[in-house]
């Protein structure tokens, strides 16, 4: 069973972590793919100009269709990046694909605009074109007025990359992945906590005055030497499409978490490893990163370990990418 998927998404960068993961679950169950993405097996281009990207990759896709051999392939995923550029083509051969929708826009003035408006039409293509979806939480999957199948596939991790932390005698919050303005970081470092961000974005150099700033590197090592994880998001409806991959990779780690309360979470709101806190309250990350800080050592890696085995039972890519298999089987060619 051979798969195209089509993403803007650079293998070489942390932000492909999902679609990585992903990849190598469908691949132990049976699917080949190959992937059409400015570093894949088929280079398309993606301008890194300010308001050109989705442009220059929609039309490279479509050159990039018009010159390989599509009726090896069974299925396509498209990104919704993708879809203004994949569409035409894939019809023109009958490949049936599916949108697959990880990352609503979030920018906010006129890109913002943009990427809605683009953003809008690729759901509507879809809506007409497509034969299935996949989306990261059920808060998506109910946003989005949809009668064909569908799929939700959470945030995921590999287990076998990380080891439990051991724990500091003076506990280190760590926050990592994106470091954009976005994020609004900056109102992490006003906790009065020992923080630690790492990560990459057009806010790093900003928030390197205000607190300790790392590159981009190996998750699982850094996260080793941590205490607790936060993942602490503005109050914008658009964060709660979130499933997040940081809690995911946290728990694999075995921290403790503060993190906002996202659609993708609310299966663990019972969970005694996690504290979920409502979008942008800034006192209410902050007292619960005092009192997880305050716990003695051993009660931290008590939590920690009850984080791991969660991960371990439901988190896996293996795991989160079952429902996504069994809906590929029923669209494809």
């Amino acid at each position: 069973m051979k798969l195209l998927w089509i993403t803007h998404r650079r293998f070489s960068e942390m932000s492909a972590t999902t679609q990585k993961g992903i990849a190598a679950a469908l691949n132990k169950r049976g699917w080949e793919i190959e992937f059409m993405s400015p570093d894949g097996q088929h280079r398309v281009e993606r301008s890194t100009i300010l308001g050109r990207g989705h442009q220059t990759f929609n039309r490279s896709i479509a050159e990039k269709l018009r010159s390989i051999e599509l009726d090896e392939y069974c299925t396509a995923i498209v990104e919704w990046t993708g879809i203004q550029g994949a569409s035409s083509e894939l019809a023109r051969v009958q490949l049936p694909w599916v949108i697959m929708d990880r990352s609503p826009p979030i920018t906010s003035g006129i890109i913002g605009w943009m990427q809605r408006k683009q953003y809008n039409k690729a759901w509507a293509i879809a809506r007409n074109q497509s034969a299935g979806r996949t989306v990261k939480s059920a808060y998506m999957e109910a946003s989005q007025r949809w009668q064909k199948p569908s799929a939700i596939v959470p945030a995921g991790v590999d287990i076998a990359a990380f080891e439990c932390a051991t724990m500091n005698s003076d506990p280190l919050v760590v926050c990592h992945g994106s470091l954009d303005r976005s994020r609004e970081l900056d109102r992490l470092t006003k906790m009065g906590v020992n923080l630690l961000l790492f990560g990459e974005g057009n806010d790093s150099h900003r928030l390197s005055n205000m607190t300790r700033v790392e590159g981009p590197g190996d998750v699982a090592s850094r996260l080793a030497g941590t205490d607790v994880g936060v993942l602490h998001l503005p109050k914008r409806d658009v964060w709660r499409h979130a499933s997040p991959l940081k809690v995911a990779e946290y728990a694999a780690a075995g921290l403790p978490v503060v993190a906002s309360e996202v659609s993708g979470l609310e299966c663990y709101r019972d969970a005694e490893w996690l504290k979920l806190i409502p979008l942008g309250d800034d006192e209410a990350c902050r007292i619960a990163l005092h009192t997880l800080c305050e716990l003695p050592i051993n009660e931290r890696r008590r939590l920690g370990a009850l984080a791991r085995q969660e991960a371990e039972r439901s988190m896996t890519w293996e795991n989160c990418t079952e429902a996504f298999h069994e809906m590929l089987l029923e669209v494809k060619r």
